[in-house]
């Protein structure tokens, strides 16, 4: 028995050293394993919404009508919020479809609508790879009227502008949005008392400017602005 006494201590030496190495072994794997660190999503990027303006439909007859819309759409657009639309000016659209020879289907797109508020849908198909836009526009100017008072006892002299807007998407041929506005403006009542407007005997005004309507600028930029305060951006 005594001989064997040496024995045991070598088998505890040996029993401990298989804990230790079996517990650096475990700690140098989960040393070696890389840290999992969880990051929150990033939130999802809204899509802009990008609307080709078509050549607008005027059913008034006033040649000065399309010039001026062009102006004020433009100064508007330039206020909408870009990271939700982005638009294609009607000239650009215009430009764009004559360089590929396809105008005529903007035409026919807003030739229909403005007749029976109806969509050509072959003639829409397509335009969203010619003009990289998710949507059209429709824009018609249906009363572009200003109408100035000579006499005192006349009335008020006055501009109308209506216009008329429709939005579709051009893959699913759907309406977006639409939106009516006018308005009738009246401009400052004459005052026959006031000394420095002039009038002759028969009640007809002599001062120049005092009987001039509004601008027509004016009326239609805040037309376009309060109808694309509901403008969709999905």
């Amino acid at each position: 028995m005594t001989r064997n006494r040496p024995f045991l201590p070598a088998v505890h030496v040996m029993a401990i050293s298989l804990i230790l190495l079996g517990a650096v072994g475990v700690s140098a794997a989960r040393a070696a394993k890389p840290l999992e660190v969880k990051l929150d999503a990033p939130p999802p990027v809204a899509k802009v919404l990008r609307v080709a303006v078509l050549p607008l439909v005027n059913a008034t007859g006033e040649v000065d009508a399309d010039k001026i819309m062009g102006d004020v759409l433009q100064e508007r657009f330039a206020d909408t919020d870009h990271d939700k639309f982005m638009f294609l000016l009607p000239s650009d659209v215009e430009r764009v479809l004559s360089d590929a020879n396809a105008l005529g289907r903007a035409s026919r797109v807003t030739d229909r609508w403005s007749k029976n508020g109806t969509l050509d849908s072959t003639a829409l198909g397509g335009l969203d790879s010619l003009l990289v836009a998710d949507a059209v526009l429709c824009i018609k100017i249906t009363e572009w009227e200003t109408k100035r008072a000579h006499s005192v006892g006349e009335g008020q002299s006055s501009t109308t502008i209506g216009l008329h807007f429709a939005l579709f998407g051009i893959r699913d041929k759907k309406k977006m949005w639409t939106k009516e506005v006018r308005e009738q403006r009246l401009a400052r009542e004459i005052d026959v008392t006031n000394s420095s407007v002039g009038y002759d005997e028969t009640g007809r005004i002599q001062t120049p400017g005092a009987n001039e309507p509004p601008r027509v600028e004016a009326v239609a930029s805040d037309l376009v602005r309060d109808a694309l305060k509901k403008f969709p951006n999905k």
